[in-house]
């Protein structure tokens, strides 16, 4: 059996519409002997060759006009050496679909990926991506993201993790043995069938990284903390995310030195690497769920197989935490089959035993509110951190919303469920909307009295699940004073309802009763601050300043901003960052925040093309891979400008950021819950800003700049800060005249 190491490199992720703009590979025996190579860099055919696609791949238009060739030219020589030879690759899926796209279809081969053996081998790496395992192990990649380069990086990988399967325990291999031999045609299963293994294995033993040095609290903490009661709240402010959450740990660590219980709940849990987290039902492996898994299939296809054993070699080590069982694209609806999934069940139980015991506790706002009567819970003082995010939380915490989604894909109400989304959209939503159906997402808040008799019939005919007669109760029977919603996603033709009451709301609510709490919160503490008020139903304690817990920073808003409707916009902002760009060095670093995915895209190209031959290492957030790639890329370079627009992890904290420049102020997208919620104040004659945007707005700006602790300056290039609301949002953050 030959093995032909195979990589392409393309001036785009579409197969339908992009290029190959350079095919490599390399062909061995058995035995690991080299039989042939080619190396060819190709004309675009579809998409062309772009200044940012020669800033990833480093394939210039030169090297094209020199030596490119068209892909029929190369198509013989190419069959024939790659002939009947098993493919492999990093992600090898990618590179065949190309293939097939541009009329080159190795039907008669099989194929082997690595990136999929690597992550059922390798346990909790920081990226599976091909460069950083190259220098992580030690692999010959000397020119990533060039074909040749990225194939014999491949061929190493390859043969590690072939190393890496000998090292196996014997006692496994012999656990997996019987579904191996009779459950599926993997091709991979022979490698891991045809070693013994070892019986010396030990397993790894994991640890919690030690706590944070403990964060010295106000003077008057202690006094403030003795008060806490039911009614009676301790607010303190909060921005630089690494620090306040240091300062959550040293206070929760104050309060059990006094025999406390403390449950921290913050929506960044990576933020707390010392504490311990409880886990949802869903992100908890199951090992009999597994069994089922593989006996209800007469075959394991070969992704069932590699899930398989990814499941299995996490379940031997003992390890239960969805985190560890790198799950990729296309894995999602498998890992369902597999979690614990029900609060009843018997894993779930046996981790909250385990868990019992221990003084501080981490959870996720969502956790809190499905779990918050737990007996775990009993007692304990409650930390919020990020009290804005918190709050909107729990507002959406008793919504319900159902979605079409299983229906469009199930072969058996397909038909039916496209027929239904079809005429909906036909019938209500553009109707409503007054034009048609746009490539966008649509939200539309359904009126008080609206019944759909007509489109009743029609969601009928689709199945008699439960989730169908679901959605029929929220078109039907609308229970009084609820907000009803429908979402439309153009691109996947989903359409999903949703239902919300404000009593559901003022039950949730009434769980913080239970609780001696602390509220940690972002913005300018305000005494008569309507916004807890309403929205978490508590204002009475005492509020405390700590300096330290601040932003900080200079903030500079240049004079020559441009307007943000205006097109030009996006070209002044590139501007902007370019002329900042000059001053960056191994010690000042520059981050730019942006609203949008697609802006972040557009500003990036534009700015990364004037860069290519400069120092400057330029990434951006799902531009230039995931974000656990572009994380492990950082932490390796100097000289950098990184463009993020949610990326907030406590490893960015290390980096010699200097100079943020934000685009725009981070405003939440609309929803019709908000909609209907403006509404109502507006009767009332409250002010939906000031209770609810401004706020949130605030907090979302403190989050996206806080992390960065390092820097000194922030450059404001939203022109609406010079009107009245934005000098205001802006003065609640940094320290304005």
């Amino acid at each position: 059996m030959n093995l032909c190491f195979l990589d392409l490199e393309t001036t785009g992720l579409d197969p339908k519409k992009d290029s190959i703009i350079e095919f490599s590979f390399l062909v061995q025996d058995e035995k690991g002997k080299e039989l042939s190579r080619f190396d060819q860099v190709l004309i675009p055919e579809r998409s062309p060759l772009t200044p940012y696609v020669t800033h990833i791949t480093g394939i210039t238009a030169e090297e094209l006009k020199e030596n490119g060739k068209y892909l029929a030219e190369i198509m013989p020589e190419v069959t024939e050496k790659i002939r009947d030879s098993v493919i492999v690759g990093h992600n090898i899926g990618f590179d065949i679909q190309f293939l097939k796209e541009n009329g080159l279809d190795l039907i008669s081969n099989n194929y082997l990926d690595t990136h999929e053996l690597a992550r059922i081998l390798l346990i909790d790496e920081e990226s599976y991506a091909l460069e950083i395992l190259s220098e992580k192990y030690g692999f010959n990649h000397s020119d990533a993201h060039r074909a040749m380069s990225d194939v014999e990086a491949s061929a190493e990988l390859f043969s590690f993790l072939k190393q890496k399967i000998t090292a196996l325990p014997a006692e496994f291999l012999a656990q997996i043995k019987d579904s191996l031999e009779n459950k599926t045609d993997w091709l991979a299963k022979s490698f891991f069938l045809e070693t013994k293994g070892v019986d010396n294995f030990s397993l790894p033993k994991k640890e919690l990284p030690k706590p944070p040095n403990t964060f010295s609290l106000p003077e008057n903490f202690d006094s403030s903390a003795e008060k806490l009661s039911p009614s009676f709240s301790l607010f303190i402010n909060q921005g630089n995310s690494i620090m306040s959450a240091d300062f959550l740990v040293s206070a929760a660590n104050n309060l059990v030195s006094r025999g406390e219980r403390i449950l921290v709940v913050s929506p960044k849990l990576e933020f707390f690497p010392s504490l311990e987290k409880f886990p949802t039902p869903e992100v908890l492996f199951d090992p009999q769920k597994l069994k089922e898994f593989v006996n209800k299939r007469d075959k394991l296809g070969s992704k069932e197989a590699a899930f398989f054993l990814q499941c299995s070699w996490r379940n031997y080590l003992g390890l239960r935490g969805k985190n560890f069982f790198a799950l990729f694209a296309g894995q999602r609806e498998l890992w369902d089959e597999v979690c614990v999934e029900k609060a009843d069940n018997e894993v779930f139980a046996s981790v909250l035993q385990k868990k019992q015991d221990e003084k501080i506790l981490v959870i996720s706002p969502q956790a809190f509110f499905r779990f918050h009567d737990l007996e775990i819970f009993n007692n304990r003082i409650l930390l919020i951190d990020e009290a804005e995010i918190f709050a909107e939380k729990l507002l959406f915490a008793p919504s319900k919303e159902i979605s079409l989604v299983k229906f469009l894909e199930d072969e058996k109400t397909s038909v039916s469920a496209h027929f239904f989304v079809t005429n909906f959209c036909k019938d209500i939503i553009e109707p409503r909307m007054q034009h048609t159906i746009t490539p966008f997402p649509e939200k539309i808040l359904l009126g008080k009295g609206d019944l759909f008799p007509e489109q009743i019939r029609g969601l009928k005919k689709i199945s008699s699940d439960p989730k169908i007669s679901a959605i029929e109760k929220i078109l039907t029977n609308p229970k009084e004073g609820s907000v009803r919603w429908l979402k439309y996603f153009p691109e996947t033709g989903n359409l999903s309802f949703g239902t919300w009451h404000p009593d559901d709301w003022r039950k949730t609510k009434s769980i913080l009763g239970s609780f001696r709490k602390i509220f940690f919160h972002r913005h300018k503490i305000i005494r008569d601050d309507p916004f807890f008020r309403v929205f978490v139903g508590s204002t009475e304690g005492e509020f405390l300043q700590d300096t330290r817990l601040g932003l900080n920073k200079e903030l500079e808003i240049p004079t020559n901003l441009e307007s943000a409707n205006d097109p030009q916009f996006n070209s002044f902002c590139a501007t902007k960052i370019l002329e900042l760009s000059e001053s960056i060095d191994e010690k000042n670093g520059l981050l730019a925040n942006f609203s949008s995915l697609e802006t972040l895209k557009k500003v990036f190209s534009e700015v990364s093309e004037p860069l290519l031959e400069s120092n400057v290492f330029v990434k951006g957030e799902r531009v230039s891979g995931g974000s656990s790639k572009v994380l492990e890329l950082l932490k390796r370079s100097s000289n950098i400008l990184l463009f993020t627009q949610k990326l907030i992890d406590p490893s960015l904290a290390e980096l010699p950021i200097s100079t943020i420049v934000v685009q725009k102020f981070p405003f939440p997208p609309p929803h019709p819950l908000l909609k209907e919620l403006e509404n109502v104040m507006k009767q009332s004659g409250q002010s939906f800003w000031n209770s609810w945007v401004a706020p949130q707005v605030t907090a979302n700006i403190s989050r996206r700049i806080s992390v960065y602790p390092h820097a000194k300056k922030v450059i404001w290039l939203d022109p609406r800060e010079n009107s009245s609301w934005g000098k205001e949002l802006l003065k609640s953050l940094f320290k304005l005249a």
